[in-house]
């Protein structure tokens, strides 16, 4: 009877002791650094971003092995270290070919944490707006190619090695912003561009732009175009001919856009020489007023709202 007993408990602590390796994954072998200077990187590639410096006998939790990296745990990080650094004591378990296609290649129909991890990098760059969901749909493949064309990068709408490593990268360049268009109210924020100050002209007709520098004004801005070439552009924007006409146009300054009106006339004093522009030109503002009538001019409010309704 007590054989039977002590078999039977035998037995028990087998079947448990099976129960618990299949609900508890394999402990992760040990690793020691072999060289005095190891970069722990995001992910598996030298031009992916540096986790964290290891130095010669720093202990790491080694989870998995593929195409000469190891995937391991080292304090708060998780990341990727060279193989050939590290020293194992113990059997490291291989990523999948599966495994290792879905770290390296993210496309449309791609789905999990690797994706979440790719859209927040992306909304970080502003390439994306769109929800942090975990699928790759066609909002996240338009940030990827747009993210692609911006860096230089071959546009497939594949987040590959090449592609995650660029995401990774310090030097990545961010989505370029259009700014808004902003009604600029004259009188109280005339130093808002500043005398002496280079500024950037677009016609909203022509979408023509040209570079002009500010004079002085008061009761409006007094500029002159920069060079020849600014002027020879201001001038076909007028048909070839200088006019009073008023325009429509935005200003570009400091990264902001402001709804302005100009006219096309070269008068009074000029300041900037050798640029083809005999005088200066006037552009008007949220409620500025003329010099010669010091009202506000109703052809460059109607010109100043028409403005509004174009972006750069």
């Amino acid at each position: 009877m007590m054989k039977a007993g002590i078999r039977r408990m035998a037995a028990l602590g087998v079947t448990l002791a099976v129960m618990l390796t299949a609900s508890h994954p394999a402990l992760a072998a040990e690793g020691r650094v072999n060289t005095d200077s190891l970069v722990l990187r995001k992910s598996a590639s030298a031009s992916s971003r540096a986790l964290q410096t290891l130095g010669r006998g720093d202990k790491l939790d080694v989870r998995s092995e593929s195409d000469g990296w190891y995937r391991v745990r080292y304090g708060k990080y998780t990341g990727y270290v060279m193989k050939k650094y590290v020293k194992v004591t113990g059997s490291v378990e291989k990523e999948s070919s599966t495994e290792a296609a879905s770290v390296r290649t993210l496309r449309r129909g791609s789905a999990g944490s690797a994706v979440r991890t790719l859209q927040r990098r992306l909304k970080e760059l502003g390439y994306y707006d769109g929800s942090i969901d975990g699928d790759f749909g066609s909002e996240t493949l338009g940030a990827v190619r747009a993210f692609q064309r911006s860096n230089g990068l071959s546009v497939d709408g594949a987040a590959g090695v090449k592609t995650l490593a660029a995401l990774d990268s310090p030097s990545a360049v961010p989505a370029e912003k259009e700014p808004v268009t902003e009604k600029l109210q004259w009188f109280g924020s005339e130093g808002t561009i500043p005398k002496g100050a280079v500024f950037t002209v677009k016609d909203c007709a022509t979408g023509k732009t040209f570079q002009a520098k500010r004079w002085s004004g008061a009761n409006h801005l007094d500029a002159e175009p920069l060079t020849d070439e600014d002027a020879a552009v201001m001038k076909d924007v007028y048909g070839g001919a200088w006019s009073w006409r008023r325009r429509a146009i935005l200003v570009r300054y400091g990264g902001r856009v402001y709804a302005a009106s100009m006219n096309g006339m070269p008068h009074g004093t000029d300041t900037v020489g050798g640029n083809g522009f005999d005088g200066h030109f006037c552009i008007h503002f949220t409620g500025s007023k003329t010099h010669e009538t010091d009202r506000v001019d109703g052809e460059h409010q109607n010109a100043v709202q028409t403005a509004l309704k174009h972006t750069w």
